[in-house]
């Protein structure tokens, strides 16, 4: 952590005073020419008065002014840090968002795969069991000729199954994934 200057100390204050106290001191030896007596030096002596105090009011408003300025400056620069530190976590969080979001995509991807696949191999023994009653059938039913053809018709079959299997379980996987977004 980086250490923390006092915003409360200026070394320089932001207004020069250099010409106002040259006209203070200008005023004061002008009225300590003038005779002690004289009502002209009175009023005179009462306007530097005035004077300096308003300028002792100004170099003090603004050394107040210099303070705040440099509190403002201070807390506007630790904002902008805090601000900094906030778009990295939200960065963060969308990153893990993201992360997340591919995960469970993945997730249920690999839940429809494993549902297809069962709809299938049921399928596939369904189809099997078919088949060989159906070559049984024909066995018992037909006559020699045909029965030759028995076995072919059954090999036929079950191999149409076999390659067909892969597309079949891509189209159960995408109506399972259709339902699903529904």
């Amino acid at each position: 952590m980086r250490a923390r200057r006092d915003p409360t100390t200026i070394s320089e204050p932001s207004v020069s005073f250099t010409r106002e106290e040259e006209a203070a001191q200008k005023l004061k030896t002008w009225i300590l020419s003038l005779p002690e007596d004289s009502e002209t030096r009175k009023q005179l002596e009462e306007i530097h008065g005035h004077y300096d105090e308003l300028l002792q009011t100004a170099r003090l408003v603004t050394r107040m002014g210099d303070r705040l300025q440099a509190k403002l400056k201070a807390v506007n620069q630790e904002l902008a840090q805090k601000n900094e530190e906030i778009a990295q976590y939200n960065r963060q969080l969308q990153e893990k968002n993201r992360e997340l979001q591919e995960t469970l995509e993945a997730l249920q991807a690999s839940q429809r795969r494993k549902k297809a696949v069962t709809v299938l191999a049921l399928s596939a023994v369904a189809v099997f069991m078919l088949t060989e009653l159906l070559e049984y059938y024909i066995e018992q039913t037909a006559s020699e000729a045909t029965s030759q053809w028995a076995n072919f018709i059954s090999f036929g079959l079950k191999a149409i199954v076999a390659v067909a299997f892969k597309p079949l379980e891509e189209l159960v996987e995408s109506l399972l994934a259709r339902t699903v977004k529904k």
